[in-house]
């Protein structure tokens, strides 16, 4: 596969350390969040990183041999596959379905002996397997972004009162036990998306 050099016009901006009283992840920066046109082909520097986000459309996993997976880019109509070469393959793709995202960190395109090109797995550790679609990501992390622009994100997401607890695994906050019990149904399948995100924008990505 012929790699190619796409210049990038930068555009001027502050940079903000990482932080959690402040919400400025912008899953749309293609220098962390690159799409197939944007992925580095060579890898990371000392303290770089990014993550290819794609989306599961299709399984093409073979029984016995190895689960493969049909993913689209956050480039809608581009098309790739994700193969997953690691020494416990099923177990560590064992959350992967059409409509989740493989997120994979420091991906970097390769073709395969059929011809197809796309990303190879052999650290499962490169890999986040979340609960949603594309589309849902961007409203989170939308929500999210609002929030911190209303002043309202270390809030009690049921109440808005200032709060310092959260939940143990994605920090979101609640004043009380009884506004995280109400907001229980709504929160539970969302927690890790909010925890990833949450961990995204603390990251310095070098």
């Amino acid at each position: 596969m012929s790699a190619h050099v796409v210049e990038v016009e930068m555009s001027s901006s502050i940079y903000y350390p990482p932080s959690r009283s402040r919400y400025m992840l912008d899953i749309d920066d293609i220098m962390v969040f690159p799409d197939f046109d944007y992925v580095p082909v060579l890898p990371p520097e000392p303290g770089e990183s990014w993550y290819v986000i794609t989306e599961i459309v299709e399984d093409y996993s073979v029984p016995l041999v190895r689960p493969i997976f049909k993913v689209e880019d956050k480039l809608p109509g581009h098309f790739w596959m994700v193969t997953f070469y690691t020494d416990n393959s099923w177990e560590d793709a064992r959350d992967c379905r059409p409509g989740r995202l493989i997120c994979i960190r420091n991906g970097r395109p390769m073709q395969f002996a059929d011809g197809t090109c796309g990303y190879r797995i052999d650290d499962p550790s490169t890999v986040i397997v979340l609960p949603c679609k594309m589309r849902k990501l961007r409203e989170i992390n939308e929500y999210l972004r609002q929030r911190y622009n209303e002043g309202l994100l270390l809030t009690c997401v049921a109440c808005n009162l200032p709060v310092a607890m959260g939940c143990r695994k994605c920090k979101t906050r609640y004043c009380s036990r009884e506004c995280q019990r109400r907001d229980w149904p709504t929160h539970k399948p969302i927690c890790k998306i909010l925890k990833t995100l949450h961990e995204w924008n603390r990251t310095d990505w070098g």
